[in-house]
């Protein structure tokens, strides 16, 4: 049995494939059940636009309410990223046939350490698998939180054109179903780009053991050209992964630049909901597993591109771990050209502007902390405002105490002294905030 069919690398993403094709967007190769499939990629679309449409008057309804609208806009970038993912991902989806036949190229499998292959796919599936339940828990409490109150919510902010209140069920069943289907999809997305690029670097890594364990030394023209041979695949085999790199890139570049512009955008919103959210409640919980969906989405791309930048840059050194300098003048020759290729790393972008890698993640994370320190100052700010204005109604109304009695004055003195403490203490957070110390720390 070939190594092809003990371990194809085509069944590393096959639940994703079969998820992507059930929801009728991955690309199929046979044209059976095309009604069918068709079917299910329009209600999918139909159902994922009207709810984005939905976000968006509302937030033409909420403009003058900050809170209701950072509400609104923490779901409608969600969805919205999500939309544009998608779209991105069916405009390039054929491509996918081009990736998943150069998975079956030879090269992939002439000399191929299985077990180290498959220590990384195994590594991705728990991810994978992690980032799922995360997706399912935030699915849970969106049909939780409307159950918990005494007045009839939804699950999402959002303008219809009835009365949600006569077709409450039905108008949460739609919205859930909108949820389902954007997690559905977009987990699918993501998690079948992370083992794609998962199995660029296992191949870097393969590539770097044959490397290592070619053994120049020749004692005849045979073990010459054998030895011509071993380092000719060894070449051939880094140009394919380049090539897969390439090829991911092409198709999921764009959607991925879209997502970390989304995302930053989301997390700071989040952390603002955070800030207005009493923290013992279950908004509260959610906002932190919603944000943990995100850091997730974004930091999991950042990580496996900078394993893959790592793993490629490491070819060169592998190259003289072994005994090079023992080879023949030509095989020499062919090692330098190979060397200067390999000093360049194999990066993956995001729209060919920010490349996937950890200093990346960290510098995206600080910018959404400053922004969110940033968006809390400009909330307190906002509210001292109204208190200063409610202390000046409070000092015109003083003058007219005289003519109440003795218990009223006792009333509006202690309030008086509450709302003034409260004020102190907004001062004291705002000031808190624009101190240098936090800045620094967040540097």
């Amino acid at each position: 049995m070939s190594l092809l069919q003990e371990y194809d690398l085509r069944n590393v993403f096959q639940t994703e494939r079969s998820l992507l094709t059930f929801s009728g967007f991955y690309p199929r190769r046979d044209k059976k059940y095309s009604s069918l499939y068709i079917f299910s990629a329009s209600v999918n679309l139909l159902c994922s636009y009207l709810q984005l449409l939905s976000m968006l008057g509302q937030m033409v309804v909420d403009k003058n309410n900050l809170s209701k609208l950072t509400d609104t806009l923490l779901f409608f970038m969600t969805h919205f990223a999500f939309l544009c993912k998608l779209t991105n991902f069916g405009y390039y989806r054929w491509h996918l046939l081009v990736v998943e036949d150069s998975l079956i190229d030879a090269v992939f499998y002439e000399i191929c350490h299985t077990e180290l292959l498959k220590s990384k796919v195994q590594s991705c599936k728990l991810v994978a698998r992690i980032f799922r339940i995360l997706c399912i828990l935030c699915i849970i409490f969106y049909a939780v939180i409307p159950c918990l109150g005494e007045e009839r919510v939804l699950p999402l902010p959002g303008w219809l054109p009835y009365d949600t209140t006569k077709y409450y069920y039905e108008t949460v069943f739609f919205q859930l179903l909108s949820i389902c289907i954007s997690a559905y999809n977009n987990s699918s997305i993501d998690i079948l780009t992370w083992k794609l690029i998962t199995i660029a670097s296992a191949q870097f890594d393969i590539l770097k053991e044959n490397l290592k364990n070619i053994f120049y030394k020749s004692e005849g023209e045979d073990d010459t050209k054998l030895i011509e041979i071993c380092f000719k695949n060894c070449v051939k085999h880094h140009n394919e992964i380049i090539n897969l790199v390439n090829s991911i890139e092409f198709i999921f570049s764009k959607g991925i630049f879209l997502q970390f512009f989304a995302s930053v955008i989301i997390i700071c919103f989040t952390g603002f909901q955070m800030i207005v959210v009493p923290i013992p409640s279950i908004e509260f919980t959610f906002l932190i597993m919603y944000l943990s969906c995100m850091m997730c989405q974004v930091a999991m791309y950042c990580w496996y591109g900078h394993d893959v930048m790592m793993t490629s840059d490491e070819i060169g050194q592998y190259c003289y771990i072994s005994n090079w300098y023992e080879s023949n003048i030509e095989i020499r020759k062919s090692m330098i050209i190979f060397w200067e290729r390999a000093k360049k790393p194999v990066t993956l972008t995001a729209g060919n502007f920010v490349t996937l890698s950890l200093t990346t993640l960290t510098g995206v994370s600080n910018k959404q902390i400053k922004r969110v320190v940033y968006t809390t100052n400009i909330f307190v700010s906002f509210h001292m405002q109204d208190l200063g204005k409610h202390l000046l109604n409070i000092k015109s109304n003083l003058k007219n105490l005289q003519k109440l009695n003795t218990d009223n004055l006792v009333y509006f003195s202690d309030t008086t002294i509450i709302i003034f403490i409260f004020r102190c203490f907004a001062t004291f957070v705002q000031r808190f905030l624009k101190c240098s110390a936090v800045a620094e720390m967040w540097r």
